[in-house]
C-alpha cells in the first residue's frame, strides 16, 4: 500500500470542502440545520462510509483469496457521536450490520469474518479509539 496524500481547501460556501484524492474530487459539507449547504456528506459520514468500504472490499480479497463465492456483501452502519461540555465531540460507537451470502459453513464463515475483520485497514486504525460491535446476517 504506501502514503496516501489527499488535499482539502475551504469553498467558501456554507461549510463546503472540497476534496481530491488522486484523481478523484468529491466535496464534503454540513447539514442546513448548521449552516451548511448539505451539497455532500459531512466528515463523521465519510468515516463511516470508509468504514464501510473498507470491510466490503476486504471481504471481497478475502473471498478471492478462499475461491469463496461472496455473492452479497451489504454493510450497514450507525454511528454515535459523543458531544462533550467543552464543544468537542468524538465518535464513540460504530455499529454495523453485514448481510452476507457465500458458500460457506460453520467455521469457514468464522475464518472468513475474522479475517475480514482483522484485515480491514479502515476498522482496525478506528478500533483503539471506537467502541464496534458487530451484527451479521448470512441469507
Amino acid at each position: 500500500m504506501g502514503k496516501y496524500v489527499v488535499n482539502s481547501s475551504i469553498r467558501n460556501i456554507g461549510y463546503q470542502v472540497g476534496t481530491q484524492a488522486g484523481v478523484h474530487r468529491y466535496l464534503m459539507d454540513e447539514p442546513t440545520t448548521v449552516r451548511g449547504t448539505d451539497a455532500g456528506p459531512n466528515p463523521v459520514q465519510y468515516l463511516i462510509g470508509a468504514v464501510n468500504g473498507c470491510l466490503t472490499i476486504t471481504a471481497q480479497s478475502v473471498a478471492r483469496k478462499y475461491k469463496i463465492k461472496l455473492e452479497r456483501f451489504d454493510v450497514r452502519s450507525v454511528g454515535n457521536v459523543v458531544k462533550y461540555t467543552d464543544g468537542t465531540s468524538k465518535v464513540d460507537e460504530i455499529v454495523v450490520n453485514i448481510i452476507f451470502k457465500a458458500d460457506i459453513e460453520g467455521e469457514d464463515k468464522n475464518s472468513f469474518l475474522e479475517e475480514t475483520l482483522a484485515k480491514c485497514t479502515v476498522h482496525k486504525t478506528l478500533e483503539p479509539g471506537v467502541k464496534f460491535t458487530f451484527n451479521f446476517e448470512q441469507e
